[in-house]
């Protein structure tokens, strides 16, 4: 769902084009959007970042598998955005 750039590599936003040609509705890629905007913008690690997502947002398939990636990822998630993009 999201857009990489920069050295080393960091978080520069979702594809909401991609997503839109793969027929995401407008909801449900500005709802990808919060839940990246508090993993990557909001300056809490990982873990009280997902705390957040799953208590303040309504559990959908997309927030869901989101969390489970992150959670089951063996190697950790690219660094959050610096501003300098």
């Amino acid at each position: 769902y999201t857009k990489a750039a920069k050295e080393p590599l960091s978080y520069v936003g979702i594809n909401s084009v991609g997503l839109r040609r793969r027929g995401f509705a407008t909801e449900k890629i500005r709802e990808i959007q919060d839940i990246y905007r508090i993993l990557y913008q909001k300056n809490y690690n990982t873990t009280q970042a997902l705390g957040i997502i799953e208590a303040e947002m309504e559990a959908t398939p997309e927030r869901d598998e989101i969390i489970d990636f992150i959670r089951n990822s063996s190697r950790g998630i690219m660094k959050g955005y610096s501003g300098n993009y």
